[in-house]
């Protein structure tokens, strides 16, 4: 078998046979009461008809299958240790329980006491060690999603000088991850290396003689971005349309000029009256930014609904409020609930699986409103999450983008982290950065818009969405291989390659290599979540049994078993 030609390179055809998307359209499973599209409002489109041969879901067993699919879902990855503790326990919910009390794997402490604020290599060594080792998986797949949305990135140059600041930025995402949505809107709001991002930070009010106005890119951005979108939304997350058939827009520029103002008078907390552009590096960009009032806009502002904001409020309460305005929006449950879904579990969820998500971003059961545990715990425990697969097998899944394809090597493989060096090097200085060779690193993307749109269509023209697919580019996925490749057969526990190595441990995978089928359909499960269809089980069987069975050729069975799997299209495709 040959892996390497079996892996997905960019045009959208060599990718649908791996994902089958070719079928016809299935509908959406029961919503359940009060929480299925079946009834559109005025100017939304119907729901598609019913397909009388669509696949009844199975009982939910929690089996090896099951444990693997939900630690996909919910970790950086399955371990065999992890699965087999997930089916012992018995229950997704006491998991999801169990996550929720683990301590956090903050990255901070540790960048601090390697003592150099600037140095981006050395926080990206700690958050790869945290995605291998946390114990925590739950609550840093949770940020490292939520970081995805209100994003932030060190390719700005003063924040790539401010590593303490955007390793603690990380850690508030960590740290809120299972808490209050609008305590977490907040925090991203006033903390500085968001201020400084997005220009929040030092932003003033309009002064006509120094040609100055308010700047609108946070007040954009926390709209369109992290908060409601475009468009107006029904609570299943489909687009509202207006009597042309027109979606109806969220807001206009009007109203993010009225925010831009909102957003005024904020400064570093300890720079006190200094406001000049430049000049942020001796500044502390960790705390809270604070208010400077004489540079707030102070006149009367109009805000989403027709909220008025008194004039006279000074910079505080005009923020509060506006937040406040903007969380109240109904979009908010819908939108966040389709961001989260699509980055953990499927890129084109059904609108009544949004819909079910996101009533229990309005209602968590108690009456409270915003409890991202909740949200979490509803995406992970939802039947299309665990059984689209089966229900949905046309549309439901997603790509694996390249940061997690790596995680899930080394957590199947119990992998030992190089030598703090400031990068991963599976050769020393044979990857002087390793975001340049999957494209992508941790806070590293090249905009406020992430590494790839959540609106991405896996072909131009079509309905299915595939986000993650583009970072797919022909140098990328064979750069991507070839990093692969070197990691199994020069990063293994048989090999000493030095220190600065992370050594992935293969001496079960050695210990079933007797036996071709066992092992095969072992890492069918540890690194597919059992996905391998039987003829690519088959084909890597035989060429398993076809090589020698001394001792060499065991290892040589093992790596070329793992590399088969891990460079296939199935380990590129969650299902």
């Amino acid at each position: 078998m040959n892996s390497t030609t079996a892996m997905p390179g960019v045009p959208s055809s060599d990718l649908e046979p791996a994902v089958r998307l070719e079928c016809d359209p299935i509908p959406e499973a029961d919503p359940g009461p009060g929480a299925g599209p079946s009834d559109p409002l005025p100017g939304e489109s119907p729901p598609p008809a019913a397909d009388p041969e669509t696949p009844t879901a199975p009982p939910f067993v929690l089996d090896r299958r099951a444990a693997a699919r939900l630690l996909s879902q919910a970790t950086f990855g399955p371990s065999v240790a992890d699965i087999d503790a997930l089916v012992d326990l018995g229950s997704v919910q006491a998991w999801i329980d169990a996550q929720f009390e683990q301590s956090i794997s903050r990255t901070l402490p540790a960048v601090r006491a390697r003592g150099n604020g600037s140095l981006g290599t050395t926080r990206h060594h700690v958050w790869w060690s945290n995605a291998i080792e946390g114990p925590d998986q739950l609550r840093q797949r949770v940020a490292f999603a939520l970081s995805q949305i209100f994003v932030v990135s060190d390719r700005d140059y003063e924040i790539s000088n401010a590593q303490y600041g955007i390793s603690g930025y990380y850690d508030m995402l960590a740290e809120l991850a299972f808490g209050d949505f609008r305590t977490l809107l907040g925090r991203v709001t006033l903390h500085p290396i968001m201020g400084i991002y997005l220009s929040m930070l030092r932003n003033e009010k309009a002064d006509p003689a120094r040609n100055i106005r308010p700047d609108e890119n946070f007040a954009r951005e926390v709209l369109q971005l992290f908060t409601i979108g475009l468009d107006e939304l029904a609570a299943d997350g489909s687009v509202r349309l207006d009597g042309e058939g027109e979606p109806i827009p969220t807001y206009d520029q009007e109203t993010v000029e009225q925010f831009a103002k909102v957003f005024t008078g904020w400064n570093l907390s300890d720079a006190g009256d200094v406001w000049v552009s430049n000049g942020l590096t001796k500044f502390d960009k960790e705390a809270p930014m604070l208010p400077v009032e004489r540079y707030h806009d102070t006149s009367e502002k109009v805000l989403l609904g027709g909220t008025r904001l008194p004039a006279g409020q000074d910079a505080r309460t005009d923020l509060e409020a506006a937040l406040d305005n903007i969380v109240a929006h109904p979009n908010v449950g819908p939108f966040i609930a389709r961001a989260l879904i699509q980055r953990l579990v499927t890129s084109n969820p059904t609108r009544a699986y949004v819909a079910r998500v996101g009533a229990s971003f309005d209602d968590d059961g108690s009456g409270t409103r915003g409890n991202l545990g909740a949200v979490v715990t509803a995406i992970l425990l939802d039947p299309e999450a665990q059984s689209g697969h089966v229900t949905l097998p046309a549309e439901f899944g997603k790509v694996i983008e390249p940061m997690i394809r790596l995680t899930r090597l080394w957590r199947a493989f119990d992998a030992s982290p190089g030598r703090d060096t400031g990068i991963f090097r599976p050769k020393a200085k044979a990857l002087p950065q390793l975001d340049d060779i999957i494209g992508q690193g941790p806070l590293e993307s090249p905009s406020v818009f992430n590494f790839f749109s959540p609106d991405h269509k896996l072909r131009a023209g079509g309905d299915l969405l595939a986000p993650e697919a583009q970072l797919l580019s022909e140098i990328g996925v064979a750069s991507m291989n070839n990093l692969l490749h070197l990691q199994i057969y020069s990063g293994n526990s048989r090999e000493d390659a030095g220190g600065n190595v992370v050594h992935i441990d293969v001496e079960r995978e050695i210990g079933l290599a007797a036996n071709g089928r066992a092992l095969a359909e072992h890492l069918s499960l540890l690194l597919c979540s059992d996905a391998l269809p039987d003829d690519v089980v088959d084909a890597i069987a035989a060429h398993v049994d076809s090589l020698p069975d001394d001792a060499d050729g065991l290892v040589t069975r093992a790596l070329d078993a793992i590399f088969c799997v891990v460079g296939s299209p199935f380990h590129l495709v969650q299902k």
